[in-house]
């Protein structure tokens, strides 16, 4: 299957060649990140391959188009979590019962790369991808006796940097379980208006996660 082109992004991690849309709307299977360095003249040549992000940690897509779910992502880095947290004005679920948890456990979770990217420059590189990862809360094993801890759990969603997607660069992919892919939410869905309007930075809610939050610029700083 043939693309249409290549664009390359140029960051910390050197000049990385991302794949674009093959013909017809489809993308390759294959990961969208390749190593390059550009000569005066134009042409790409291979780049040392410690400057690619590792490949198990980039955006693969399928030929359908659809984001392949990573492997390996319970090692990257937790950036932040919550218990019970919710963005409707009415909390979005029923009170809760005395002696019942406040909701699921919310981790997130962004790639190592793109973390120490992130530390260096203040900005999210082209690929960063959050995933969402919800787990029910319990407290059914021994010795606990108060308090909650993470039961089983699954991938819900990713939030992924690119350009292509959509209109403020990011695409959101509800996975909701134990699907291998899965088909960027619509646009129009609440979820892009929801990160426009409530980001911290860059469309991404750093207000909730402690390991990014101190990156924001001072307030009242251009």
């Amino acid at each position: 299957m043939s693309s249409k082109g290549t664009i390359v992004v140029i960051s910390s991690l050197g000049l990385v060649a991302l794949t674009a849309f093959a013909a017809g709307g489809s993308r390759s299977e294959a990961t969208p990140f390749a190593s390059a360095a550009g000569s005066a003249s134009g042409v790409l040549t291979a780049a040392p391959a410690q400057d690619a992000p590792p490949v198990d940690q980039v955006p693969r897509f399928n030929d359908a188009g659809e984001l392949i779910r990573p492997e390996g992502w319970q090692a990257w880095v937790m950036v932040g979590a919550s218990i019970g947290l919710s963005y409707a004005e009415d909390g979005g679920f029923e009170p809760v019962m005395e002696g019942s948890a406040p909701g699921m456990f919310h981790n997130v979770y962004m790639q190592p790369w793109s973390y120490r990217h992130f530390r260096e420059t203040g900005e999210f590189p082209e690929g960063t991808m959050f995933i969402l990862a919800m787990y029910e809360a319990s407290q059914n094993a021994d010795p606990a006796r108060g308090g909650w801890y993470e039961d089983d759990g699954f991938l819900a969603e990713i939030h992924l940097k690119q350009e292509d997607l959509h209109e403020t660069g990011w695409g959101f992919y509800g996975f909701g379980g134990d699907a291998e892919s899965a088909s960027m939410i619509p646009g129009e869905a609440n979820c892009y208006s929801c990160h426009i309007e409530e980001t911290a930075l860059d469309n991404v809610f750093v207000q909730f996660y402690p390991a990014l939050r101190d990156k924001l610029p001072a307030e009242g700083s251009d």
